[in-house]
């Protein structure tokens, strides 16, 4: 019987499946399938290899980046530090043209808290009519403040009139004396006796009030009877004698008593300044103050004041019924307030910044933030 052509495709599959397989086991019997694993093998070894020579690499790069980190390139950090300084004062100056600048105004009669240097105050009517008086231009700057904050606190309590006597501690060349014989004042400068050791490093920056030339300001005060009306008289901060006791409506100082040895010599000296003060006198006060809440500064030639050092102050002298204006401790949120300055602060070999600071409300010292505080109190 013939077969069909369906029935032979079957065979004829079979048939081409077994040809094929044995073509394979032929050319699988021509390889060396050792020599296959071992080539793998190697290739997956170089593979490792070069994945741990990335992973070195990696980790070099790593480390490398750590150690400037911890140590960097002292040249680069300065430069930056530069950077830093210099774009906080043209952010200053730029402020201060555009809204310190150009402004007339009268006199403000706005009585002043105990207080810290803020941004807020530079844009207050009294701290632009002390600038005018004081012949300087309103900048961001806390030793302008300073200036401005005595002579407000002054003049709103009615001691900047004829007839009036006032005590200065630690003048040195301060412009405050000048400008207070201006309103009729007969002013007593002090600073310490020139003779004395500590006084050498004052000379040297030409802060030491050596003669009553460097105080009287003809600028300020250009009347030289009223200017006549300046005396200087040598005085230790640290024991005022009586001599000056209960001769004088007002008494002052900026930034002195930080300079007195320690946190307790210039409370101290607060304490015994309100003794040259006639009933209903007014004392107002300028010093260090810093922020930071670790321990402060203390037993060196420049101390830190703390918060709880002031309201200790305060307890004690309302004890004694002195009156002490209230404290405000708000430290401000404007951009100036954020704005801490950083050593070096003078730079006159390279002229990489400018040397009058326009942007110096807190700056970096020795670690602590700081800046200043104004403190108010009547007997």
């Amino acid at each position: 019987m013939t077969a069909r052509p369906d029935d032979a495709r079957p065979s004829l599959r079979r048939t081409t499946l077994l040809s094929r397989l044995r073509r394979a086991i032929q050319l699988l019997r021509t390889v060396d399938l050792d020599e296959v694993f071992i080539s793998f093998e190697a290739r997956q070894r170089k593979l490792e290899q070069a994945q741990r020579a990335v992973e070195a690499v990696l980790a070099e790069t790593q480390s490398a980046i750590a150690t400037l980190q911890q140590r960097p390139d002292p040249v680069v950090v300065e430069t930056g530090l530069f950077d830093i300084k210099n774009l906080g004062y043209e952010i200053g100056r730029r402020l201060a043209e555009q809204t310190l600048l150009q402004r007339s105004v009268g006199a403000d009669h706005t009585s002043l808290a105990s207080k810290l240097c803020t941004q807020n105050d530079f844009a207050t009517d009294w701290f632009a009519y002390w600038c005018q008086e004081l012949k300087t231009f309103p900048v961001y700057h806390r030793k302008v403040w300073e200036l401005c904050y005595v002579a407000q606190a002054l003049f709103a309590d009615g001691q900047l009139v004829a007839g009036r006597r006032g005590l200065g501690f630690g003048c040195g060349e301060e412009p405050l004396p000048s400008l207070f014989a201006k309103y009729g004042v007969r002013v007593t400068a002090t600073d310490l006796e020139a003779t004395r050791p500590e006084a050498q490093v004052w000379r040297q920056t030409a802060q030491h009030a050596g003669m009553i030339e460097t105080i009287r300001r003809p600028e300020i005060c250009p009347d030289p009877e009223l200017l006549a009306n300046i005396e200087f008289r040598p005085a230790d901060m640290n024991a005022i004698t009586d001599e000056f006791y209960e001769q004088y409506d007002f008494c002052w100082s900026t930034c002195a008593l930080e300079h007195l040895g320690s946190l307790e010599k210039g409370l101290t000296f607060i304490e015994n300044s309100l003794r040259t003060l006639k009933p209903g006198g007014l004392a107002v006060h300028t010093t260090e103050f810093t922020l930071s809440k670790r321990q402060t500064i203390d037993n060196h030639p420049i101390v830190l004041y703390q918060r709880t050092h002031l309201e200790e102050l305060a307890d004690r002298l309302q004890a004694q019924g002195y009156r002490v204006s209230a404290f405000d401790f708000s430290v401000g949120d404007g951009i100036m307030d954020r704005f801490i300055d950083i050593p070096p602060y003078y730079d006159r070999d390279n002229n990489l910044f400018p040397l009058y600071h326009s942007a110096h409300l807190k700056l970096l010292f020795d670690g602590y933030v700081c800046t200043s505080v104004g403190i108010i109190i009547k007997r």
